[in-house]
């Protein structure tokens, strides 16, 4: 017998057959000779940083949906896209891309519709041409 998958990994498996499907980088954009990203997850409060990531895609692999999970291993729905940031920098040939976005999935499968999970992506990622 074959258990049903909650809400949070329903989600979770939706969105790695959009990252499956989506283009590589390279095919995507091209121009783009380059991408590295420094990425900080912290809490909702944003003082505590649960981890730090140093990135360097290879663009031939990497896809062009670029977004990476929420850290809280209970949140329902939410995590990080960047890759609208991500498109609209490259349109513009931007060399640097800088901010800070918070996750908006719900807390737990508990709270879904009354509680966010709110934890905070700082990122900053450097692009070549």
């Amino acid at each position: 017998m074959q258990r049903k998958p909650g809400p949070r990994e329903e989600y979770r498996l939706q969105e790695i057959q959009r990252v499956k499907d989506s283009s590589s980088l390279a095919e995507k954009f091209p121009r783009l000779k380059s991408l590295k990203a420094e990425l900080a997850f912290y809490n909702s409060a944003g003082v505590t940083r649960n981890s730090e990531i140093k990135y360097k895609a290879n663009l031939d692999h990497a896809k062009s949906v670029f977004r990476f999970d929420c850290h809280n291993h209970e949140c329902v729905g939410g995590d990080f896209d960047l890759s609208d940031l991500l498109a609209k920098a490259i349109a513009a040939r931007r060399t640097k891309l800088s901010g800070e976005m918070r996750c908006q999935g719900w807390l737990n499968k508990h709270a879904v519709g009354q509680t966010y999970c709110h934890n905070i992506l700082r990122y900053k990622i450097t692009l070549a041409y």
